[in-house]
């Protein structure tokens, strides 16, 4: 495990107990990574992957990826999600933030610097280790 994928595990773990009792863990390093949770502990009755595992496991991917972009000391909050549920999802859960353009990503940080805040768009994926998508969850991160 990378230092950037324990940190950020430890980080989740410590900040937020439900992704704990998720078993939630960052995979890959700072170039690239996903967010995992197993299939045992985030199932539901109807033996496939719990709709609000997959929700929160993408809404936290997210505010992951927007907490890196705006750097240490900058405050992220979710503003606004959706989930729109493609298919049952029967094994390990994988999350994974469809990068924005880089004109996006440019705005972000030209508005945070200088007005203190600013918002971010994001599309995140759930599926499994196949790429098979099973969900799309779409919101809207304020950092400031």
């Amino acid at each position: 495990m990378s230092d950037f994928s324990q940190r950020w595990t430890t980080r989740l773990h410590q900040g937020f107990p439900l992704l704990k009792a998720m078993q939630v863990q960052l995979l890959g390093d700072q170039s690239g990574w996903q967010l995992a949770a197993p299939y045992g502990p985030n199932q539901n009755d109807h033996h496939s992957a719990f709709g609000g595992s997959i929700s929160t496991l993408a809404t936290i991917a997210g505010w992951l990826w927007v907490s890196e972009l705006a750097g240490p000391g900058v405050n992220v909050v979710i503003q606004t999600g959706s989930t729109h549920f493609l298919s049952p999802l029967e094994t390990d859960l994988i999350a994974q933030v469809c990068p924005p353009e880089a004109s996006q990503t440019a705005r972000f940080l030209h508005a945070l610097q200088r007005k203190g805040r600013a918002r971010m768009a994001l599309e995140i994926t759930v599926g499994d280790a196949m790429g098979q998508i099973a969900a799309r969850f779409n919101a809207q991160y304020v950092a400031g």
